[in-house]
């Protein structure tokens, strides 16, 4: 018995099924923590794969927030674009159909041009023949007068017709598009000419023989004035179109000359406080003395007057385009300082194409010359009466081109 009891571990029946008992309950035990184990691990692998990939998500939300962000910039990049473009689409169209509309304001085709009685006249003045030889007229020439009126009130205007303001200087300001010069051409204002002669009510008298300055006295005082005007140095200059006028009463004088910081000038007469030869800077009232000063006792003392004023706007012309080069500025200053004098039919369609036919594309290059007269003394008045042959040929240098002989 006791050899059979060895062979079994010497254990007896109860201990051995309670060691098989705890046995099982340890391997259950460690089969439940090894499933929590697993459950554990596979819970965290879980968790870090959603992790990375809510990691991974963020990332492409950025980088698509950030391409919208992109595409919106360029959106509104190219608006700015399309807008400037069309800006500078319109501002071209507009100021390209200011600058025809202006050549139309300023020129004319239809010409009816006269002439002295021994010259002919072929196509309405667009050829002549004079002492033999052809000249063709000049179509690419535009006219401006200018007006230099002196009157007692600035600020009142007339409710006549009949003033008794007058043009104390006159100059026809000649360009030619295709030489770049400017001829002036002073028109002394003691001319003897036809001039249109108005009623007080308005109503057309007819034609006087007349000193040229008085057409202006005949409107109101501004733009009727201004065309009378006109008429009359057309008439004077064979017919010649005048589409443009300005004219300045000449208390604004002395603004006008301060605006481009005054003239010195060399004075080619001895007047009033002036001497013959000595050089002069002229601000405010001096400018306007150095302008109108007349001698009384003297025919020909309002054309020793044309030739102060010539110097003058000579200077003024060269000062006002130099400083231009400089500071833009000054021809609106010069605006600026001139318009609560001034009356001109010049608007922003002539402005433009004369500024860039003749400012911006050209060296303007002046001429001066005037009208040759004979004086007389008629009372207390000088009386100019214009020397034909000389004028005429003078009026063939300006107007018209000398035919090439074949």
């Amino acid at each position: 018995m006791a050899d059979e009891h060895i062979k079994d571990g010497g254990m007896d029946p109860a201990e051995a099924a309670l060691r098989a008992e705890l046995t099982e309950k340890e391997e259950a035990r460690n089969e439940q923590q090894a499933s929590a184990s697993a459950e554990g691990d596979s819970g965290k692998h879980r968790r870090r794969h959603h992790h990375h990939h809510h990691h991974h998500s963020g990332k492409r939300r950025r980088k698509h927030r950030h391409s919208k962000s992109l595409k919106r910039v360029k959106k509104i990049l190219l608006i700015i674009l399309v807008l400037l473009v069309t800006a500078a689409l319109v501002a071209g169209a507009s100021l390209f159909a200011m600058y025809y509309q202006g050549k139309e304001q300023v020129t004319e085709k239809n010409v009816n041009i006269r002439a002295p009685e021994n010259v002919v006249v072929g196509q309405k003045g667009q050829y002549v023949v004079y002492n033999n030889e052809r000249y063709n007229y000049n179509n690419d020439i535009i006219t401006i007068l200018f007006l230099g009126i002196d009157r007692v009130d600035s600020t009142t205007k007339s409710e006549v017709y009949i003033t008794n303001y007058m043009s104390d200087v006159i100059s026809l300001f000649v360009i030619n598009k295709k030489t770049g010069v400017i001829d002036i051409i002073n028109v002394p204002r003691d001319i003897i000419t036809d001039v249109g002669v108005y009623s007080p009510d308005g109503g057309y008298v007819g034609l006087e023989k007349q000193a040229i300055a008085a057409a202006f006295a005949y409107g109101d005082g501004e733009k009727k004035s201004c065309m009378n005007s006109a008429d009359a140095v057309s008439r004077l200059f064979y017919n010649i179109p005048i589409k443009t006028y300005v004219s300045l009463n000449l208390d604004g004088f002395q603004d006008i000359n301060d605006s481009v910081g005054g003239v010195d000038v060399v004075s080619p007469e001895t007047i009033s406080f002036f001497t013959e030869g000595e050089e002069y800077h002229l601000d405010g009232v001096m400018a306007r003395e150095f302008i109108q000063a007349r001698a009384k006792d003297r025919p020909d003392a309002n054309l020793l007057r044309n030739k102060r004023q010539q110097v003058y706007c000579n200077e003024f012309l060269k000062k006002m385009i130099a400083r231009t080069k400089s500071d833009v500025s000054v021809p609106v200053n010069l605006f600026n300082a001139s318009a609560p004098y001034s009356c001109t039919n010049l608007n922003a369609e002539r402005i433009t194409y004369l500024a860039t036919e003749y400012v911006v594309n050209r060296d303007m290059k002046f001429h001066y010359s005037s009208v040759p007269v004979d004086v007389k003394q008629v009372g207390d008045n000088a009386q100019n009466y214009v020397k034909e042959k000389e004028f005429y040929e003078m009026f063939l240098k300006v107007f018209y081109t000398k035919a090439e002989k074949n």
